[in-house]
């Protein structure tokens, strides 16, 4: 935009264009509180969504303000003061940025679940193992046992392979399900040997 005397060229996200005139200290000023605004409001969101108050990560806010943020680095802005200022809110982005984009990836791969109330919480180092091994060792047997019924040719070299098979099923389902341990229950129904997945 620009202002009533003709004489200085604003953008639209309030930093200066360049041109001859009166300073634009109030602008960057009010661009600055914004910019601030918005990233208190940003980090909320996000505080909402890791205690488990709101459904989705705010990715659209999240977007819109690293838009501004890379704008902003691009122009000019009036005053040391204010120079500093922007840096120090850009800084205090890309912090928060890592911090949420490392925990979002620590929940989706199981370093991090959440309770029964949606908080996120570090998953505990003692319980690394999403299932006992004498289980899968049993549930691997029960499957091959299983599948011989219905007629489903098998031996004893198949059990490797179908603990394998469990254990990584195991690491999904106990992700998901907060860290929690993973026992198999094997079963024959219509004629098909079936596997089923509960979470303790």
């Amino acid at each position: 935009m620009m202002r009533e005397n003709g004489r200085q060229g604003i953008s639209l996200q309030g930093f200066l264009r360049g041109g001859k005139g009166t300073t634009v200290a109030d602008e960057s000023k009010e661009t600055l509180d914004r910019l601030e605004a918005d990233l208190v409001a940003l980090k909320h969101e996000y505080d909402l969504f890791f205690n488990g108050k709101r459904r989705a990560e705010p990715m659209k806010e999240r977007k819109e303000l690293e838009a501004k943020l890379l704008v902003g680095s691009r122009r000019t802005i009036v005053g040391n003061a204010d120079q500093l200022r922007f840096n120090n809110l850009s800084g205090r982005y890309w912090t928060y940025a890592n911090l949420w984009t490392r925990t979002v990836r620590d929940l989706e791969e199981g370093r991090m679940h959440r309770d029964t109330g949606g908080s996120v919480k570090r998953t505990s180092a003692e319980r690394t193992e999403p299932v006992d091994r004498e289980h899968l060792d049993r549930a691997a047997e029960a499957l091959l046992e299983a599948r011989r019924s219905c007629g489903i040719a098998g031996d004893p070299s198949d059990i490797p392979s179908i603990r394998d098979t469990l254990y990584a099923r195991a690491l999904e389902i106990s992700a998901a399900g907060g860290g929690k341990k993973v026992e198999f229950v094997v079963s024959v129904e219509e004629g098909k040997p079936k596997v089923k997945a509960v979470l303790r």
